[in-house]
């Protein structure tokens, strides 16, 4: 199994300064790992501090409430990396991170990891941008939980999630379409509201579902119905 790994940090743009040589040296340092979907990788709480690299599938960063209710942080692709919070302070996991379809994962120990942002500048001027996005983005997020009805809540969500249909650039496409649930878990709704405003917007044409594809047939009215 471990011959069909691809062992290649090429995608993974926090060390995108380092020349091929440094490059190669820190794949030959990492243990090198398949996941099926649905696996957890790491759990919240969990006392050890190695970095996953992730170079094929997808993941979600997921934490819990008090009342057990389940908060989708957000959504992992090819090129990100997570763990590096323990790596840093040496302290237990902050969240779970749960495979959402088979993940290519390169796995370096947090000691090493640390070594490697010390001896390099530029991954550590990448480092803090990224730690940077993470928390203007959940300054964002938490602004929106407290301000933001349901409605807008999720018309905001599904204009984050959009990218334009390659067949028709003037159209927005979110593909593959998340389940109701997950979008939910992210923006702090229940599955029914989300179920819900999903049906209204489809009674106005506002968008349509085929197959795994959700189009967004009238951007201007979505982003009208997010602000207001």
């Amino acid at each position: 199994m471990a011959d069909a790994i691809d062992r290649s940090l090429d995608c993974v743009s926090l060390l995108s300064s380092l020349s091929g040589e440094a490059l190669r040296a820190v794949e030959i340092e990492c243990r090198w790992q398949l996941f099926d979907s649905g696996r957890a990788i790491i759990d919240r709480g969990e006392e050890y501090t190695d970095v996953y690299m992730l170079t094929a599938g997808t993941a979600h960063v997921l934490n819990f409430s008090e009342n057990g209710k389940v908060i989708d942080y957000a959504t992992l692709g090819e090129g990100d990396i997570f763990g590096e919070l323990a790596a840093i302070d040496g302290l237990p996991r902050s969240a779970s991170v749960v495979t959402q379809s088979p993940c290519t994962m390169a796995v370096i120990a947090g000691a090493k990891f640390t070594d490697l942002v010390i001896n390099n500048p530029a991954v550590s001027l990448a480092l803090l941008q990224r730690l940077a996005a993470i928390i203007r983005f959940s300054d964002k997020r938490i602004n929106d939980f407290s301000l933001l009805k349901a409605e807008q809540r999720v018309c905001i969500e599904l204009l984050r999630l959009a990218e334009p249909d390659p067949g028709n650039l003037k159209e927005l496409i979110i593909h593959p379409m998340p389940t109701q649930s997950n979008i939910a878990n992210g923006i702090g709704l229940a599955r029914e509201t989300v179920g819900r405003i999903f049906s209204r917007l489809a009674r106005q044409n506002i968008i349509q579902r085929q197959d795994k594809i959700l189009y967004l047939r009238d951007r201007e009215k979505l982003e009208q119905m997010a602000l207001f």
